[in-house]
C-alpha cells in the first residue's frame, strides 16, 4: 500500500527527536514528498480495522482526526453510531467540512439519518459535545497540532527545534534527493493550507462499512 524510504543524509547527518516515542516522525514515499502524520495514522486505522483490532483503529483514527484528517472523523463518527452513542456520533460529523470532502451526499444521508433517530435531549447533548471536541478537533487545534509536529524535527547543524536548514539535503534510498528548501515548502503547505487527501489513489467514505445495513432504519 506504501513504501516507506529510510533517511540517509549527504551533506550532513539528520537527526530527529520526538515529543514521545508514539509520535509519527519525518518520512518519505518514494517520490520524494512528506507522508503526513494524519494519513500514516489512517493508514495504520485501516490496517487495524482490517485485521479486527477495533480499539487500536479507533484510536489511530482519533490521532489522524487531531491534524484536521476529515475523512477520520467520519470514520470515528462511524464507529459511534455503530456502538449506538448517538449524540457522540453526531458530535463527530459535525466537525466535517461537508465542502472539503468526497462523497458529500452520502455524509449528508448519514447525518440526516442520524438526527431521524435522536431525540430533542440528544441533540442537545451533541451540540455540547461538539463545542468541546471542537477544541482538539476544530481547524485552529488541528493546524497548531500540525505545526507541533514540525517542531518535534531537530537537524543536526542547528539547535533550534522545527527549524529546516536550507542547506540540508537528504539522499532517498530511491534515488529522489529532497533538499531543505523543498522540505520547508512541503511542511509549511501541510500546516497553513492544509488540504484533505489519502496520499495514494482515490478513496471514499463508503468503501469504510462499519455500520450493518438497515442500522440507520432501528
Amino acid at each position: 500500500m506504501k513504501k516507506i524510504q529510510v533517511i540517509t543524509a549527504v551533506f550532513l547527518l539528520m537527526t530527529l527527536s520526538f515529543a514521545s516515542a508514539r509520535e509519527f516522525g519525518l518520512k518519505f514515499d518514494d517520490s520524494g514528498k512528506i507522508i503526513k502524520p494524519d494519513q500514516e495514522y489512517l493508514w495504520r486505522g485501516m490496517d487495524d480495522e482490517k485485521d479486527g483490532f477495533r480499539e487500536s483503529a479507533f484510536n489511530n483514527f482519533k490521532r489522524a482526526a487531531e491534524y484536521g484528517n476529515y475523512h477520520a472523523m467520519s470514520v470515528v463518527g462511524l464507529y459511534l453510531m455503530q456502538d449506538k452513542d448517538y449524540p457522540a456520533a453526531h458530535a463527530w460529523f459535525k466537525l466535517i467540512d461537508l465542502g472539503k470532502i468526497p462523497n458529500k451526499e452520502y455524509m449528508e444521508e448519514i447525518v440526516n439519518n442520524l438526527e431521524a433517530l435522536m431525540t430533542a435531549d440528544q441533540l442537545k447533548q451533541a451540540q455540547t459535545l461538539n463545542a468541546e471536541l471542537t477544541e482538539t478537533y476544530g481547524s485552529y487545534p488541528a493546524m497548531l497540532k500540525r505545526a507541533a509536529w514540525k517542531d518535534n524535527f531537530k537537524f543536526t547543524g542547528t539547535n533550534i527545534k522545527g527549524y529546516i536548514p536550507p542547506f540540508l539535503r537528504i539522499q532517498l534510498n530511491s534515488g529522489m534527493e529532497v533538499t531543505g528548501a523543498n522540505l520547508k515548502k512541503q511542511v509549511d503547505t501541510f500546516i497553513y493550507d492544509y488540504e484533505f487527501d489519502f496520499g495514494v489513489g482515490e478513496v471514499t467514505l463508503d468503501e469504510i462499512e462499519l455500520i450493518d445495513e438497515g442500522e440507520s432504519e432501528q
